[in-house]
């Protein structure tokens, strides 16, 4: 719940007594809208930054990995597989900063991995329980699989899809957002 403070010009959220002036909320509706603007302007140039965050995602996990297997003291088959699996994301980090779409299809098959498995989990849930629960968890398992095969199969339109309703989305909010601190800053202004 929000009411208006018209000593500050903002909102005050809740019971916490916080306001939000007028320019912050502003501002953050402006910024907003025009990241949704420059993601739906360059939705490829999008894409390759997210391929370049992933190269280097990988590559500092990997070497966390390939330091944590020479420093740890657990026993060398988990030591040796800690820093195996850490070489391959140094290298896999490397192939991506080297080639970026490589980097936007690795992305793509993580994140359909990540689906196809939360769809075979919720599935098997699903299948222990019964009545609505059942149901439910057994629908929102098969349509985590079909989307979690929709970006191993597609995985650049995938990622264009989301590129996309991500900068549609913040355009919207952006602008809701700025109409809204105008709206608070009318409203402060007639309450005094």
């Amino acid at each position: 719940m929000a009411t208006f403070s018209a000593r500050h010009g903002g909102v005050v959220h809740g019971s916490s007594a916080a306001v939000v002036p007028f320019w912050q909320t502003l501002a953050l509706g402006v910024v907003t809208a025009l990241f949704g603007i420059a993601v739906l302007a360059w939705p490829g140039e999008t894409l390759r930054v997210l391929g370049a965050l992933v190269g280097v995602w990988l590559i500092v996990a990997g070497a966390m990995r390939v330091a944590a297997a020479l420093t740890e003291h657990h026993g060398l088959g988990r030591r040796l597989l800690t820093g195996v699996v850490g070489a391959v994301m140094v290298v896999g980090g490397v192939a991506c900063l080297r080639n970026v779409a490589t980097g936007v299809t690795l992305l793509a098959l993580v994140v359909g991995l990540a689906w196809l498995l939360t769809g075979i989990s919720e599935i098997g849930i699903g299948l222990m329980t019964h009545g609505r629960t059942r149901v439910w968890l057994t629908t929102m398992g098969v349509v985590s699989l079909v989307v979690g095969l929709v970006f191993v199969v597609w995985p650049s339109a995938s990622l264009t899809a989301i590129v996309l309703l991500t900068g549609i989305s913040a355009l919207l909010i952006g602008c809701m957002e700025v109409v809204f601190a105008f709206m608070m800053r009318r409203e402060a202004a007639a309450a005094t």
